[in-house]
């Protein structure tokens, strides 16, 4: 018999839209029943600039799975992405009173609704509110406040806003989709819950995803979520060089990239790059691949680390890189990341306890499970903040769960 909740979790990506359908229990592993995949029609930047094209696309997606799977979908929890996303620090604090007493789990809910009064564009929302330290009378670094004793709680939070007109567009794709919105998280976190293990997150660990046209990043310390960040390059980049280096179609240097690709030019025979300007039909060799595609992945490796800044120093993640998307699937990307950080580096696509990893179409899938596992309420998930504050979460999650019944086409 079945201990798990059935959910069903909708990536929209910059080229590919996603959706699985899983069974995910509070503490045993996903089990996928079913993935599908679509054409990102009409999705541009996180945002749905053709809505027709977009719930027609949906609408043949979620029919695909739901079939796959053998269940009657209503709805389904989806990501947010794209450059309307702001990552800021807030600070709030609240006194205790003059003598000091122990802080409870409400002083702890009023600091932190002090963090989300920061004012913020008038088209924005927030999506995240993740605490990152407080403070109690000026002693800063603590993770858990409650049962301290003290006069004064602060805390700094870091929150991440966007659009509320995208996330309206989103909504409403899906609604004339024929389905039902049933929450949303920010997809690089999604990814990072699938992805990360606790201990990495504890040590400290920035997860990089190379998408199709952005390259998203995620830095976490202290069980913290620390910053995100976006840079506008990612596996599409890759490819448009390639084609434009070896003078071939931009769909033959897909398959190129994808079966011969090759990043890093010490892996292989060193060649002549001039021969990329002086020949009409340069001949395709691993050397001539590694000398366009080097360049540009080390560009968006270079961007990460400039985009991190003083504020979040290397040095805070002992856990180093972990490196995902199907822009970092070329051989010597673990590599080259490792030389432009200075720090170890390791690629990772799924989950090492998935199961049922069979029934998912190839392809990037870690944001997927990501909102899968969140709305399913696993274990893993509780070890990185929510994507809204408990309650709305714990809302969304058993609407969803209502949206999702077996043997529909039995």
């Amino acid at each position: 018999m079945s201990e798990g909740n059935l959910v069903v979790a909708c990536d929209f990506g910059t080229t590919t839209f996603r959706a699985l359908v899983a069974e995910v229990g509070s503490a045993r592993p996903a089990r996928i029943l079913a993935g599908a995949v679509a054409s990102a029609e009409g999705f541009q930047d996180g945002d749905f600039v053709d809505v027709k094209a977009g719930s027609l696309a949906i609408a043949r997606l979620i029919r695909e799975v739901q079939e796959a799977a053998n269940v009657d979908i209503s709805g389904f929890s989806f990501n947010i992405t794209g450059s309307h996303l702001r990552s800021v620090m807030a600070t709030g604090q609240i006194p205790i009173g003059q003598r000091g007493r122990d802080i409870t789990g409400r002083d702890v809910d009023e600091v932190m609704t002090m963090a989300r009064s920061l004012t913020i564009p008038f088209n924005h929302r927030i999506l995240t509110v993740n605490p990152v330290e407080f403070s109690v009378d000026r002693v800063g670094g603590i993770l858990d406040p409650r049962g301290r004793v003290g006069s004064r709680l602060e805390v700094k939070a870091h929150l991440i806003t966007g659009s509320c007109s995208v996330i309206r567009n989103i909504e409403n794709a899906i609604d004339k989709a024929g389905f039902e919105p049933a929450g949303h998280a920010v997809d690089i976190l999604a990814a990072a819950t699938a992805l990360l293990t606790p201990a990495e997150r504890e040590r400290g660990v920035i997860l990089i995803d190379v998408g199709g046209e952005v390259t998203h990043w995620a830095a976490l310390a202290g069980g913290r979520l620390l910053g995100i960040g976006a840079t506008p390059w990612g596996g599409q980049h890759l490819t448009g060089d390639l084609a434009s280096g070896l003078r071939i179609p931009v769909e033959a240097a897909a398959v190129v990239k994808e079966d011969r690709g090759v990043v890093l030019r010490s892996l292989v025979e060193e060649v002549d790059v001039n021969v990329l300007f002086e020949q009409e039909d340069p001949a395709e060799t691993p050397g001539l691949i590694a000398a366009v595609l080097e360049p540009r992945l080390e560009e968006i490796f270079s961007l990460v680390k400039d985009t991190l800044g003083p504020e979040l120093p290397l040095s805070r993640f002992a856990s180093g890189i972990v490196l995902t998307g199907g822009g970092s699937r070329c051989r010597g990307s673990r590599e080259l990341c490792e030389e432009v950080f200075g720090m170890p580096a390791r690629s990772r696509y799924l989950p090492e306890d998935l199961e049922g990893v069979g029934n998912l179409p190839g392809g990037q899938w870690a944001t997927a499970l990501g909102l899968a596992l969140w709305s399913g309420g696993s274990e893993r998930a509780q070890a990185t903040q929510p994507p809204a504050a408990d309650a709305a979460a714990d809302s969304w999650r058993g609407k969803l769960r209502r949206m999702l019944s077996r043997g529909a086409h039995a």
